[in-house]
């Protein structure tokens, strides 16, 4: 029991560096190696159920970083069109505001 309170302590350390759910990879841990001491005996199948589930971190936290960039890029994109825009419009302000006062003056 105290390899699996150690491996839990684990996997709350590493998904809390990764700004993560940390007590729920914590708890999976727990519950791998629970099953692995329920189902199996000896060390070797929870280290292999382990690593299994450090995959399953690993895998999750790159979908995880790829989804927050794409959404990162696309509001980065939504901005930029948004600041052409004002851009666009302040410049055509400016373009009537010339062409009115030379009117005027002529």
């Amino acid at each position: 029991m105290v390899v699996a309170i150690g491996f839990a302590l684990l996997f709350h350390r590493m998904a809390a560096y990764e700004r993560m759910t940390a007590w729920v990879w914590a708890v999976a841990s727990i519950g791998v190696s629970l099953l692995a001491m329920w189902f199996w005996s000896g060390f070797a199948p929870l280290i292999l159920l382990q690593v299994g589930l450090f995959a399953v971190l690993w895998w999750y936290n790159l979908r995880r970083v790829g989804r927050r960039e794409q959404e990162w890029a696309a509001k980065r994109e939504k901005e930029r069109r948004l600041r052409d825009e004002r851009m666009r419009r302040a410049q055509e302000e400016i373009r009537r505001e010339r062409e009115e006062r030379e009117r005027r003056e002529h």
